[in-house]
């Protein structure tokens, strides 16, 4: 399925998809800001009526118990977004003209349905018009429909690149930060949605999904596309949906948006059923405002499940009333604050879902009353409000989801693979204790962001499997793994079909998720790993130095290593020659080593400057910091190596810093200096450098061309790019004679 899925997205470039020169938020841009118009104009014409709760409630409010909260949100900014939502579905399925009004599309969304109060006839004639012209503005089209998540994302445009554009956005940024909010891009989430659905290996129509933090439905959506594509009889999408999609989410407005992009879908698939009114309904008893991580599994009372069937046979063909008990606040609810069984408010999966998948809030925890219970709960929860809140949706991935059989995906940030804090350790150590298969794909931010140019962030896409083949819960977990992966826009196409993994020797992950490619990767890391020896026993003294130290070229023997890289490890000794400066010096801090002698600080140079070395930044790091811990914890020593391979490391270690001296690059970023050399016209050197590293180590001498052309993947990316070809030319400079 999935290669299918990502043949039929090579087709055409979807807006909701990051291409070259164009981003989501950008796309969705150019049509969100008509609908915030007109969701202004009708807010302002609901804000002061006295009737406007009774006639939200009508129309949208909750007919279960499961929860309609106000959590915050005013019924007239519901009301607003809802009506305007009811007009775009209405538009995209074909049952409206361009000119119709709100009023024309509430009636069309209410249909024969008798009893709904109507929220149109409380804004008036001039609001109805005025927000109308609005969205007579927008082209609704196939774009539109592709875009309708993050169009009805209430945010608005909040990036860093919409910030620099215009700094009236920053307000837009500032709440999407805060709440973790971000795009995730269409083929991101159906990847996801159709590897999971792989890695089950139920039938997919009949399986029952949950997204724990659904925001406005991409992953829903997500989940219709893939199961309703490539099918010999057509999917009916209303009866999967109500039988098989589930969300939780603490932002009442967000979970209305999805249920809408839910009817859109289905509406654009089934079309317009005998009440519309109806089908959103059924929907939205699938769709619960409330905080996941309050969420338990428990086996399930038949008795609700049944009456939540008989109220949705009622809603194909009657009004009902609003639950009164859908009123109440979260907390007398008990969707917010203390722990809440799946029972209670989605029966149809008391016992887990059979596929977890979303993409969970990048924010902080904050301070919570029910802190005590979380910490019993969940490994990975740090008290005191400090820790990250996706880390507790991973372990959501095992906790929420079926025992026995069961699949999961999430996309997360690349900290978990390898941050240091107490928190992703214990996260890492709960999922390796949680059985089952886990798989880990690694996306870089450079050339080009796996969420889009203006967002920028470095990934990790966590899928994991739960069957008999695989260990049960609480044993030791299969862990599979991928390289830090990069990409460009052109590439990007083929990017989700390239990806595979490599089964890790040792599964123990608690320092850190290795990025490796290659079973003969996996051994050659492994065996590194077992190394006692370490680079720190070699220097003197490790500190930190500001770039302007490096050009004192006396006392003892040093070498500098930048604390950023990204295409090598900026490594050096005191700088011998420099061209006039062409601005003050950079203040970014440099990592300095000190050695008793030069011999050992040029065999340190050489050891520093391999592709061993990068290949391992790769492995254990982020792909941009180059942190002290990393060099400290290199696996050689003095005592690696013979006595007579030390020596042809130093000579090596000289060699390459006379060679690289002729690859200088002297810059300028907000107006500082900084110097850094470019080791790739000095390959024939650090071939013979990896030899020796490689051989002391006990790593087949093979390994080396592997490593050779690692480094000129991680450099040249994309060699058909003729942008990028002068990348690739830097591997045929000038290089030192052997």
């Amino acid at each position: 399925m999935t290669q299918t899925l990502i043949k039929d997205e090579r087709m055409r470039q979807r807006l909701s998809i990051p291409g070259p020169g164009s981003t989501v938020s950008l796309a969705t841009e150019e049509r969100a800001s008509f609908v915030r118009q007109a969701v202004a104009v009708v807010e302002a014409a609901l804000k002061d009526h006295g009737r406007v709760q009774e006639a939200w409630e009508s129309l949208l409010g909750g007919r279960s118990p499961n929860g309609t909260l106000a959590n915050g949100t005013p019924a007239w900014s519901l009301a607003a977004w809802g009506l305007v939502a009811i007009r775009l579905v209405g538009r995209l399925q074909g049952s409206l003209e361009r000119s119709a009004t709100l009023r024309d599309a509430e009636k069309w969304f209410v249909g024969e349905t008798e009893g709904v109060v109507s929220v149109a006839d409380l804004i008036g004639e001039v609001a109805d018009r005025k927000a109308t012209k609005w969205l007579e503005r927008i082209a609704h089209d196939d774009d539109l429909h592709d875009l309708l998540p993050y169009v009805l994302d209430a945010h608005g445009p909040g990036s860093r690149a919409s910030v620099l554009k215009d700094p009236g956005t920053r307000r837009a940024r500032d709440a999407k930060r805060a709440g973790g909010v971000f795009y995730t891009p269409a083929d991101v989430a159906e990847y996801i949605a159709a590897t999971a659905i792989q890695n089950h290996g139920g039938h997919a129509e009949s399986l029952r999904y949950l997204d724990p933090a659904c925001g406005t439905g991409v992953f829903l959506k997500a989940v219709l596309h893939c199961v309703g594509a490539g099918r010999d009889a057509p999917l009916d999408r209303l009866a999967f949906a109500e039988q098989c999609l589930f969300g939780f989410d603490v932002d009442p407005l967000a979970v209305q948006s999805a249920c809408f992009v839910m009817l859109g879908e289905i509406l654009s698939a089934n079309g317009t059923p005998a009440s519309a009114w109806g089908s959103w309904h059924s929907l939205r008893l699938n769709i619960v405002v409330a905080d996941a991580l309050t969420i338990e599994c428990q086996p399930s009372g038949a008795a609700q499940d049944q009456a939540r069937a008989g109220l949705r046979e009622r809603l194909r063909s009657e009004y009902v009333p609003p639950c009164r008990d859908a009123r109440k606040s979260g907390a007398a609810h008990g969707l917010f604050g203390r722990a809440h069984f799946v029972a209670d408010v989605l029966p149809e999966i008391a016992d887990g879902a059979d596929v977890v998948l979303g993409n969970p809030p990048y924010a902080a925890i904050g301070a919570r009353d029910d802190a005590s219970s979380l910490e019993t709960r969940f490994a990975s929860f740090s008290g005191h409000g400090k820790g990250d809140l996706f880390p507790l949706f991973v372990e959501m991935m095992w906790r929420l989801a079926r025992p026995g059989r069961s699949a999961a995906g999430m996309v997360v940030p690349l900290s978990l693979a390898f941050h240091g804090g107490s928190q992703m350790r214990a996260c890492r150590r709960a999922i390796g204790q949680s059985g089952g298969c886990w798989r880990f794909a690694f996306f870089d931010r450079e050339p080009h962001a796996l969420f889009g140019e203006d967002v920028k962030t470095r990934n990790t896409i966590i899928l994991r499997a739960e069957r008999s083949d695989y260990p049960e819960r609480g044993r030791p977990a299969v862990i599979e793994t991928g390289p830090l992966r990069k990409w460009t826009s052109r590439t990007r196409g083929s990017l989700f079909g390239s990806i595979d993994f490599t089964r890790l020797e040792d599964g123990s992950i608690g320092e850190g998720i290795p990025k490796l490619c290659g079973q003969d990767a996996a051994h050659a890391f492994a065996t590194l790993e077992r190394s006692p020896h370490r680079l720190r026993s070699i220097w003197v003294s490790a500190s930190a130095c500001f770039p302007a130290d490096a050009c004192i070229g006396e006392g003892a023997p040093r070498v500098f290593v930048a604390g950023t890289a990204y295409n090598f490890l900026n490594v050096f000794r005191p700088h011998e020659s420099l061209p006039a400066p062409k601005a003050p010096w950079s203040e970014s801090r440099l990592h300095c080593f000190e050695f008793a002698d030069e011999a050992t600080a040029s065999m340190a140079m050489a050891i520093l400057a391999s592709r061993a070395t990068f290949w391992l930044w790769h492995v254990l790091g982020d792909g941009f910091h180059v942190s002290r811990s990393f060099l400290e914890e290199l696996p050689f020593s003095l005592a690696t190596f013979s006595a007579a391979e030390r020596d042809s490391l130093g000579t090596l270690g000289s060699e390459f810093w006379r060679a690289v001296q002729r690859c200088q690059i002297v810059s300028v970023n907000g107006g500082r200096q900084t110097v850094a050399y470019r080791p790739h016209g000095c390959e024939r050197i650090r071939d013979r450098i990896d030899g020796i590293l490689l051989s002391a180590a006990g790593i087949e001498s093979g390994f080396a061309d592997r490593l050779r052309e690692f480094v000129r993947q991680v450099v040249t990316v994309d060699t058909a790019d003729e942008r990028r070809q002068r990348f690739t030319a830097q591997f045929n400079e000038w290089e030192a004679p052997s």
